[in-house]
């Protein structure tokens, strides 16, 4: 972690002549996030939006950004026998801040492709209330969990310059969110976006 602070604070460091430039960008995609473990059936695919500031040195493009992955409701059934069965609702969420380090291919076009990597800070919020019916009366329960965890993913697309300021961006990004208790958070999506450079 020290060695990638020291990459950073490097490459901020640049002086006026190297062609530095900050930006801002804004994409919307399609996020699929997959609980495997303790919440297999708690998979969602969602509109995931995301906003970031960032910072370009040459070839080179630093960016903070929050990314909401979506929130999804659901409810379960489950009959035992004839009398005894169980209910419930609830809804789980996912949202986080990442720091990405982009590499941009300079093919003297205007299309640049790019790889990149992320880190990210994620918060996943569940939510259960439930109810169960047996021989041995009726219980009703709840299970709030929140989990803020560090994730890291990679990622790659293209950008296409359509003025000297405003670039029209698409990618794709494979990340692990988190993983807590016996589950883990993989996400991964497709976006398309705005890049602005001052």
């Amino acid at each position: 972690m020290k060695k990638l602070l020291a990459v950073v604070i490097g490459a901020l460091a640049v002086s006026a002549t190297a062609n530095a430039n900050w930006y801002v960008q804004g994409d919307l995609g399609y996020s699929k996030t997959k609980f495997t473990g303790g919440f297999n059936d708690l998979n969602m695919g969602k509109v995931a939006p995301s906003v970031a500031v960032g910072y370009k040195v040459n070839e080179l493009r630093f960016a903070l950004d929050y990314t909401y992955y979506g929130k999804k409701n659901y409810s379960y059934h489950i009959q035992e026998n004839a009398t005894d069965y169980e209910k419930g609702n609830g809804s789980i969420k996912a949202q986080g801040f990442g720091f990405s380090a982009l590499y941009d291919f300079n093919l003297d076009i205007p299309l640049k492709p790019y790889i990149g990597a992320r880190l990210s800070l994620n918060k996943v919020k569940l939510n259960d209330t439930s109810v169960e019916v047996n021989s041995n009366g009726h219980f009703t329960g709840s299970d709030n969990e929140s989990h803020t965890k560090f994730g890291y993913g990679v990622l790659a697309g293209a950008s296409y310059q359509l003025t000297d300021n405003l670039a029209l961006d698409a990618g794709v990004q494979l990340q692990r969110l988190a993983s807590f208790e016996n589950t883990k958070v993989n996400q991964y999506g497709v976006k398309v976006g705005l890049r602005y450079e001052f």
